[in-house]
């Protein structure tokens, strides 16, 4: 009895739906979605705010791509134009803008700015001797160093034009 059911359960026809018509879908207004609510330190620290949300505590299986694309365009539609240069979501053209140069210009540069390497600092290599001198009946060893040249030791003061 229950296999006599189910073979009429499997051989009954039913209409095919592929060949009804579907009516079409009402056309939906397009609403531009609302600016994200971000904190009021979200906007006064935008790479704060992208740091704390691309966690990896808080975006779990989120690639950080996905993470960084979401966040700035959040702070893209909060900030407009006083987003940071480096915060551009892709895609977005960078705005133009005028930046110093090596002669103290302000040439107006498109595009990202560049990256300049930071001069590096040598220090001062001090050289310094060691000396034995006597303390009553005890040899003790005492360091002095030489100051480089145009160095002074000390504390000097400049009175007037006079060198």
């Amino acid at each position: 009895m229950l296999t006599a059911l189910m073979m009429a359960t499997m051989l009954q026809q039913a209409a095919p739906v592929w060949d009804t018509p579907r009516a079409e879908p009402a056309a939906v207004a397009e609403m531009a979605a609302p600016p994200p609510d971000l904190p009021a330190w979200a906007l006064a620290d935008p790479f704060g705010w992208e740091r704390s949300q691309c966690s990896p505590l808080l975006r779990k299986d989120a690639s950080m791509e996905a993470c960084q694309a979401r966040v700035r365009r959040d702070l893209s539609a909060a900030l407009g134009d006083r987003l940071p240069a480096g915060l551009q979501p892709p895609g977005e053209p960078v705005p133009c803008l005028a930046t110093p140069d090596d002669t103290g210009a302000y040439p107006v540069q498109c595009g990202l700015p560049e990256r300049r390497t930071a001069q590096a600092v040598t220090p001062r290599i001090a050289e310094c001797r060691s000396r034995p001198t006597r303390q009553g009946g005890s040899v003790a060893f005492v360091t002095e160093c030489e100051p480089e040249a145009g160095e002074t030791r000390g504390l000097t003061f400049r009175l007037g034009d006079r060198d």
